[in-house]
């Protein structure tokens, strides 16, 4: 196993996973966002397609797969989920 030093740059990875939570918009026009939140804590921003965004509810409680990578929302480092498919969950 290698370590690296502090002059390395480090690579962000992309990872696909399944999460599922409380899907609302949040924020003000122009500058609002589509954010999951899991019942154990965490929140994605979601970048949708416009067909995507279109047919969901507000609020709902999604399934949503897709790759995760770190992006930003208001200026500040934030989780962003990239949605390749999601599915409302009925309860």
């Amino acid at each position: 196993m290698s370590t690296g030093c502090a002059s390395q740059e480090t690579v962000a990875t992309v990872q696909e996973i399944e999460v599922e939570g409380t899907v609302t918009v949040r924020g003000n026009e122009p500058f609002t966002a589509v954010i999951l939140e899991t019942p154990e804590g965490n929140w994605y921003k979601l970048e949708l397609t416009t067909e995507q965004r279109s047919g969901m509810v507000n609020p709902s409680v999604q399934r949503v797969r897709g790759t995760v990578s770190l992006g930003d929302w208001n200026g500040r480092p934030f989780a962003v989920l990239t949605v390749g498919s999601l599915s409302r969950v009925m309860r």
